[in-house]
């Protein structure tokens, strides 16, 4: 098998590890990428599952062998912003397979997210790979995101 990889590219991104499945957090500045990240490690470390931080702020992405590998920026791996405390230590995994890309979207006015989104819009494309499993989420909604993504990856887990 040929051991094929791409230079790393580094997003303006928050991801976690939850079990064995890499989720990457877009957004713009201010919409709840870090809060939603620590919130998902919380929710998902309760019943004793396994959850880390990859990476919050930056995040480094490259493909290998045909999938998304996600990592920390080594400047600041380890480190998770914590809005009124600034940079905390926080555990954290060097690499994880990207399994859900998430982008924290703001609500235009009159209009919102689809409330019943189709097929086509769970999926994107992503640094290269197609079909990359996608959820567009509403900015600053911690608790229904957490909610959402949690049930997105256990209807469509691998194990």
């Amino acid at each position: 098998m040929e051991n094929s990889e791409t230079t790393p590219i580094f997003l303006h991104a928050s991801a976690v590890v939850l079990g064995e499945s890499g989720v990457l957090i877009r957004g713009a500045s201010g919409v709840g990428k870090s809060s939603l990240a620590l919130a998902l490690i919380a929710a998902w470390d309760a019943p004793g599952a396994f959850a880390r931080l990859v990476g919050d702020d930056r995040v480094q992405c490259r493909v290998c062998n045909g999938h998304a590998v996600i990592g920390p920026h080594r400047l600041i791996a380890g480190l998770a912003e914590w809005r009124g405390l600034g940079l905390l230590p926080h555990l954290h995994e060097l690499k994880a397979v990207l399994r859900l890309v998430v982008d924290l979207e703001t609500q235009p006015a009159g209009g919102g997210l689809p409330r019943l989104p189709e097929r086509k819009d769970f999926i994107c494309d992503f640094n290269g790979l197609t079909n990359v499993p996608h959820l567009r989420l509403p900015a600053r909604d911690t608790y229904r995101s957490v909610a959402t993504i949690m049930a997105f990856l256990h209807k469509h887990s691998t194990k």
